[in-house]
């Protein structure tokens, strides 16, 4: 039973999705779980196409977008570049990329078609690339023309293995796409979602059954082959329907296929740029009773484990340099700022990752303090609402640019005067009958924080 080709896989998985999970059923199911995802981590987000640069499984496989060749032929299939599209140029493909794919299709009795999709896809919400518009998803698609009513059962790759992978069961009616089932779960960015969805872990090339997959790839979508790596070990898509039904012509009320056309390409960490993630760069600063101020600036940043990093465009030049890695994915620095540079304070530096390769990424990196809220209570009887926040900025009132504190509730916003030590502030807020659950507090440096409110 042969798959279906790249044109049938581009009409299959189309440009058009919604967040989430999405049932598109034209029949009555029963009892259908989503089954769990076996992929266990994502990389950091890729400096170009800004999507997450690698997928691993439990098998240890790690996939990145496959986008090698022209997207219509070879070993990556993906919708080629939108001429005159800006971010599709940038990234070298359009609407759509894959890190895996595997589907498979099945002839049934008397011309109807039964096909089975299996994906991890990039694509972008709007439908064409466009700014800040990413999004992720593993999709399940089932489509099967039904020649008779009745109750029809299936079972493929990803059942629910927690409980024991039980078939998918339909009661359909006869017709074309009777039974049309599309589940896709995932999201925007940080794309979290991807690691709880359906699909997972990614099937293979059954490297037992010649020929084997190509060099730095887990299969060739241009030839059907047997795979591993399904849950419960089920590498096979299967369709049963009632026993008085001729599915396969030969008079058997099944039909079964263990050939899937898959694609993935193993990630090459050494011949990708590196990705840079900040996790916070904030200042504390302060005045001491001879009037100096001086400052110091922590950054923490999420790179490669194997790249060298390197804080930089401080303006002063000994406190740029390596940064020290915590032996898993964050590197960190500390720079100390004298008098002539802490007033006023540097609003950015830049971090440069490199790989084992050569390859960099330079990434600009906004320098904030640190708010936190020390104190936020509501009094009911006297109806008051008291915060106390505190800022790592302490420079004092004389000596320059104190930052500017206000609170956040709903959709109000309220000036925080500075009172007491620097850095510190408070306000009250009378006639709050109602309190919030939460208030936030924001500075004009850039820092914010949230807490809920307590009695």
């Amino acid at each position: 039973m042969k798959s279906f080709n790249h044109n049938e896989l581009g009409t299959i998985l189309n440009k058009k999705f919604i967040i989430g999970t999405v049932l598109a059923i034209l029949l009555n199911a029963l009892s259908i779980l989503p089954a769990t995802s076996a992929l266990t981590n994502k990389g950091l987000i890729h400096p170009v196409n800004h999507f997450p640069t690698w997928f691993s499984d439990a098998n240890g496989i790690t996939l990145q977008l496959c986008l090698d060749g022209d997207g219509v032929t070879g070993l990556c299939f993906f919708d080629p570049v939108i001429p005159g599209n800006p971010i599709s140029a940038a990234t070298g493909f359009g609407a759509e990329a894959f890190w895996w794919s595997a589907d498979a299709a099945l002839d049934l009795a008397g011309g109807g078609r039964a096909i089975l999709v299996m994906a991890l896809e990039a694509a972008y919400g709007a439908g064409d690339p466009a700014p800040n518009d990413q999004f992720a998803f593993g999709r399940i698609r089932l489509r099967v023309d039904i020649p008779a009513d009745g109750e029809y059962k299936i079972r493929h790759p990803f059942l629910n293995e927690a409980t024991g992978c039980p078939d998918e069961v339909y009661t359909a009616t006869a017709g074309i796409k009777s039974i049309n089932v599309t589940r896709d779960i995932g999201g925007g960015a940080p794309f979290e979602t991807m690691l709880s969805g359906e699909v997972g872990p990614f099937l293979v090339w059954d490297p037992a059954i010649p020929p084997t997959a190509p060099a730095g790839y887990v299969g060739d979508p241009n030839i059907d082959h047997e795979v591993v790596g399904g849950h419960c070990g089920i590498n096979y898509f299967r369709i049963e329907g009632p026993a008085d039904v001729d599915l396969d012509g030969n008079g058997n009320n099944f039909v079964q296929t263990s050939l899937f056309s898959v694609q993935g390409k193993i990630f090459d960490e050494a011949n990708t740029p590196p990705g840079i993630e900040p996790v916070r760069t904030s200042y504390f600063r302060s005045t001491n009773a001879a009037g100096t101020t001086t400052s110091r600036i922590n950054t923490w940043v999420k790179a490669p484990p194997h790249s060298s990093v390197k804080l930089n465009d401080l303006p002063q030049a000994n406190q740029n340099g390596p940064m020290a890695f915590d032996g898993e994915s964050t590197f960190f620095r500390r720079a100390t700022l004298n008098a002539a540079n802490s007033n006023p304070m540097p609003t950015q530096l830049t971090v440069i990752a490199t790989n084992t390769s050569g390859m960099s990424t330079t990434q600009a990196i906004n320098i904030i303090d640190q708010v936190d809220i020390q104190l936020a209570t509501w009094a009911k009887a006297a109806q008051t609402l008291r915060v106390v926040a505190f800022s790592s900025d302490k420079i004092s009132l004389s000596s320059g640019d104190t930052p500017t504190l206000n609170l956040k509730i709903g959709t109000n916003t309220y000036l925080m005067p500075q009172s007491g030590v620097a850095g510190r502030y408070e306000i009250i807020l009378n006639g709050i009958t109602v309190p919030p659950a939460q208030v936030t507090v924001t500075s004009s440096k850039g820092g914010t924080a949230t807490q809920g409110v307590a009695d």
